[in-house]
């Protein structure tokens, strides 16, 4: 290394060749640490970096990092610690960041007991079988559900790890600052994903090179990992894809391809981690090896979560191969290999149970693991035999016939772990199957797009093979050097400045569009619309690590609102369900109370009275009032604020049909119901995707074999192809076409019978508080509805006004909360009484 004054890079802020050892750096190089740092920060809060709690605590740790970089060595791996209990805190809050901090610390205190290995064995054993029950909640605590992801992920792994070198490694001294800070790692706070690093990487790797360039490096992982982050947006937004989306070879090679490339945001939420880490010293490897250009399935292996395979291979692979080697060094390295693809996939759903609460026991899933064990075995087998091409150009001139070899199985692999990757995070194997007929559908021009692009990228990263690899900054070249710090920054400032809406604006509509929908963390249209499906019945499929939507979910107390559990009972109709009458359940929201005709209401008589007039209002959850108490749903709100604000003594009453989880089409029969009522008006509350939620049921109830008691269901159904015994994924795909003749009828006929029986029919579109996919069917829901015969309100911009955290539920609960109901009740009073006359007919006008 050059002395102090020779310029090692033109930035020349190197320190000299002493400072490593010190772990120091000079004011320069640490100012422009600071500067890029700073800039770091403008990027995760442009580009909203996760959550709130991310950027909270990323903006402690580079304040940590500025003090921590002056402080002696001695002293900063103890206030590494300190900042890392104290994000535990922050992001937590203190009741379950003690806990967390209690329970880990008597983990640990386990593993140092001064007993023989096998007594703290038993220990360890028994405490993690103690935490299991109470995290399945065999055993009822007080521990808060936020506690057990982050708890799990510090422990599950690194506790296995951290036990594994304390039984086979007893001549080290051991550290209780070091081993705290392994376990209690400042990112992990944020993250219940985190890769498994080795403990003994973890101690070797602390400052053992030039202090100024593994902080740089940390920041180049940063960097890596937001573009990472970006490009899974992308893809999440505007690229994925429903099964029941893919009719053509053009839609199923984008399925493919964007379903497996949702895992950029593992490895960019793995590059965040492990940069961070970098900026207190610990100078870690690559999590990730450009895997996209694996040229086998054992490549692949090596490639992808590198972490995880080396976890596996030092705690499971060496010791089986080892303790089998008397069958063999090929039938040890087979039966070692499967051994621990079994326990990869066992290994996966104890992980989603820290995570999630229950197992992850999905058939797909040990076929996933079990499939990609036995193609990574012949895959070796074939190696052994016929030996491997380790890499482009190594030991050999590089060859244009070398590069076309190298890209062509690349390009295979790819596509290999495309389709193996769409079967695992397949609802279901039925689903996946009917995934392949698109391969009959028409094949366009634009088939032969988004495989070629992927060739060309393919062919592009073959030809230049150079990639971070875990080896000392140090050892590189200056020039090497000055180049990557020279690419991070131009990054940052070219990420920063398209992020500038006055910039970005600046370009034509739809660019400026994508940027701004890239700046912003939300659930993409398929989440949102399965996490609506999900309110209410089991499905929902969040048990795949690349959805955003198991996150959400991770936070989802048990028993969220008691499920609506005794407020509905069967039928065995065309409905299936209805409320059950004269039920009064008192839920963590307040009291919901049904009436004698299972309306959640009070107990109206079956005709009006004298000087009443009457409005019946039927839709969904919203309407029902899910997680709001009895008198505060909006319905309730209009019908005390009409007869307050009557200018008569003529009084009014709204009779709110609302169930839990009603779809268009059970609101044929409710309609039916309602109009016994002697109603005045009959108002339908729409709250978006009425198009899509009528074909799910008239599917629904086919494949139920339920009696349809409308002929022209019947009929379209017949049209569609559909039978009972059809999976769903391919019945949606027959029925889509007709999604607007159902929806058509269906309004048609409920206006029509509103109409015969005396009542205005009304119809109000209420939007979900957050945007997404339902937004793409409202033009033509309010056409429909009005060519229909009803009378429009579109309170479709009651929310604008209004951050989504005040109005809804909670993060995985979308339905309005209480706020959200008295906004909808002012906006909705004040459209009735402008469309006073048309739809009270017979009543006085209130005073406004």
């Amino acid at each position: 290394m050059a002395n102090a004054h020779t310029p090692i890079n033109a930035l020349d802020i190197i320190p000299d060749e002493n400072t490593h050892e010190a772990g120091r750096i000079s004011i320069k190089a640490y100012l422009f640490i600071l500067l890029q740092l700073g800039i770091v920060a403008i990027l995760l809060r442009q580009y909203q970096i996760e959550n709130a709690a991310f950027l909270q605590l990323a903006l402690l740790a580079f304040c940590g990092f500025a003090v921590h970089a002056l402080l002696p060595l001695r002293y900063r791996l103890s206030f590494f610690l300190l900042l890392s209990l104290t994000g535990i805190m922050v992001t937590l809050g203190p009741v379950s960041g003690l806990t967390v901090i209690a329970i880990g610390l008597m983990l640990a205190g386990i593993c140092h007991l001064p007993v023989s290995i096998r007594s703290r064995s038993l220990l360890l054993l028994a405490a993690g079988s103690t935490l299991i029950a109470l995290r399945a909640k065999w055993i009822d605590n007080p521990v808060p559900d936020a506690v057990w992801p982050i708890l799990g992920s510090m422990f599950m792994f690194r506790l296995i790890i951290y036990f594994y070198e304390l039984r086979h490694d007893t001549k080290s001294a051991v550290s209780p600052t070091q081993t705290l800070s392994y376990f209690f790692m400042l990112p992990n706070a944020c993250f219940p994903l985190f890769p498994v690093i080795d403990y003994k990487t973890f101690k070797r790797n602390y400052y053992d090179d030039d202090a100024f360039r593994i902080y740089q490096h940390g920041i180049d992982w940063i960097v890596r990992g937001i573009i990472h982050l970006i490009l899974y947006r992308y893809i999440y937004y505007h690229l994925t894809l429903a099964p029941e989306e893919v009719s053509d070879p053009e839609h199923l090679s984008q399925y493919l391809v964007a379903n497996f490339l949702l895992y950029l945001r593992i490895s960019g939420l793995f590059h965040l981690i492990v940069g961070m880490l970098h900026l207190f010293g610990f100078r870690l490897p690559e999590t990730h090896n450009r895997y996209l250009l694996a040229y086998s399935f054992t490549d692949f292996w090596r490639r992808i979560n590198i972490y995880w395979k080396e976890f596996m291979q030092k705690i499971f692979y060496y010791p089986t191969v080892f303790y089998l080697r008397k069958l063999g060094t090929t039938k040890a390295m087979v039966l070692a290999t499967l051994y621990v693809f079994l326990l990869t996939w066992f290994l996966h759903a104890y992980q989603w149970f820290w995570l999630r609460g229950t197992l992850l026991l999905v058939l797909q899933d040990v076929l996933f693991w079990a499939i990609l064990g036995v193609l990574v075995v012949l895959n070796a087998l074939y190696e052994i035999r016929y030996g491997r091409s380790r890499k482009l150009g190594q030991g050999k001139t590089r060859t244009l016939q070398n590069l076309g070899i190298m890209t062509l199985k690349s390009y295979i692999t790819f596509w290999c772990i495309c389709i193996l990757w769409s079967f695992w995070t397949a609802e279901s194997l039925t689903t996946w199957f009917s995934l392949w007929s698109a391969l009959g559908g028409t094949i366009t021009a634009g088939t032969l797009i988004l495989p070629g692009i992927v060739l060309a990228v393919i062919l592009l990263g073959n030809i230049e093979r150079n990639t971070i690899r875990n080896v000392r900054s140090s050892d590189n070249t200056g020039q090497s050097q000055t180049k990557r710090q020279f690419v991070t920054l131009f990054l940052m400032l070219f990420l920063v400045g398209i992020g500038v809406e006055s910039i970005h604006t600046r370009l034509n509509a739809e660019t400026a569009t994508l940027i701004h929908s890239l700046r912003s963390a939300r659930l993409s249209r398929l989440d949102t619309a399965s996490l609506e499906r999900g309110y209410y019945e089991n499905l929902l499929s969040v048990d795949r690590f690349n959805s955003q939507l198991w996150e959400v979910y991770t936070k989802k107390p048990a028993h969220w609102l008691g499920g609506g559990a005794g407020l509905k009972r069967f039928t065995g109709d065309f409905n299936q369900y209805e409320m059950t009458p004269s039920v009064v359940l008192d839920t963590n929201y307040g009291p919901s109370s049904i009436n004698r005709w299972g309306m959640r209401d009070k107990d109206y008589q079956r005709s009006p009275p004298l000087g009443i007039t009457r409005m019946v209002m039927l839709g969904a959850s919203t309407v029902m009032g899910w997680g709001v108490a009895d008198g505060e749903t909006f319905e309730s709100l209009i019908e005390n604020r009409l007869n307050q604000e009557s200018s008569t003594e003529h009084k009014y009453e709204i009779l709110n049909f609302g169930v839990q989880g009603y779809q268009p089409l059970q609101q044929l029969i409710t309609a039916d119901k309602a109009l016994e009522f002697k109603p005045d008006a009959l108002v339908y509350i729409a709250t978006g995707r009425e198009i899509s939620r009528a074909t799910w049921y008239l599917v629904e109830v086919i494949q139920k074999e339920i009696d349809i008691p409308f002929a022209p269901l019947r009929e379209i159904a017949a049209k569609a192809g559909i039978t009972k015994d059809m999976d769903e994924t391919t019945a949606l795909k027959h029925i889509k076409p007709f999604g607007n003749e159902i929806l058509a009828w269906t309004y048609r006929h409920i206006a029509e019978r509103a109409s015969a029986s005396g009542a205005v029919p009304v119809l109000v579109f209420l939007p979900q508080v957050r945007e997404g996919v339902w937004q793409e069917e409202t033009p033509d829901i309010l056409r429909i509805a009005e060519e229909a015969g009803f009378t429009l309100i579109n309170l479709a911009d009651v929310y604008k006004s209004s951050d989504i955290a005040s109005v809804r539920l909670a993060e995985w609960d979308d339905h309005p909360n209480k706020h959200g109901h008295e906004l909808i009740a002012s906006r909705l009073y004040d459209e009735l009484t402008a469309k006073h006359k048309l739809i009270f007919k017979n009543a006085a006008t209130p005073d406004k």
